[in-house]
């Protein structure tokens, strides 16, 4: 079952959470990344951490991983849609298109309403990457050019 970050305050349980990683950074990129930090969030604290290799093109065991250790979160970079697809009908909540040190990661992680929008890649426009319309195949329409020379003047 999905455990969002608002729901892991009201729970006893830690909640698990994944950022692929590139030295100190989120990865750019889900789909070539190889290395996860894996970290509990409690009570608004960072806990227990440990760094986890895996296969991004190995969608199965990733999500047979984080079953196994209980993540109920990932925070990456850009996404391909058919990761980003099979994460989140794991029940993984993807937080995807984040730039920035780790370390600020999780101190955004642990706050009660954490407010990505400093961290957002370039060129990241929350109507398209934050609300999923790309990964749920509801492609941004294109705006006729005559009505945008008519907004133009």
């Amino acid at each position: 079952m999905k455990r969002t970050m608002q729901a892991q305050t009201s729970q006893n349980t830690p909640l698990k959470v994944a950022i692929t990683v590139w030295d100190d950074r989120v990865s750019p990129v889900f789909d070539v990344a190889h290395m996860l930090l894996v970290a509990e969030i409690e009570d608004q604290q960072v806990g227990k951490q440990h760094y986890q290799r895996f296969d991004p093109t190995a969608m199965a065991q990733l999500i047979a991983l984080f079953a196994e250790q209980g993540v109920g979160c990932l925070v990456c970079g850009a996404v391909s849609r058919e990761p980003a697809e099979l994460l989140e009908a794991a029940g993984i909540e993807l937080i995807p298109f984040i730039t920035g040190n780790v370390e600020d990661v999780l101190q955004m992680l642990v706050c009660k309403e954490p407010e990505w929008v400093e961290m957002k890649m370039p060129g990241c426009g929350c109507k398209v990457c934050c609300q999923g319309k790309i990964r749920r195949s509801q492609a941004i329409q294109p705006v006729p050019p005559d009505v945008f020379f008519r907004q133009q003047k």
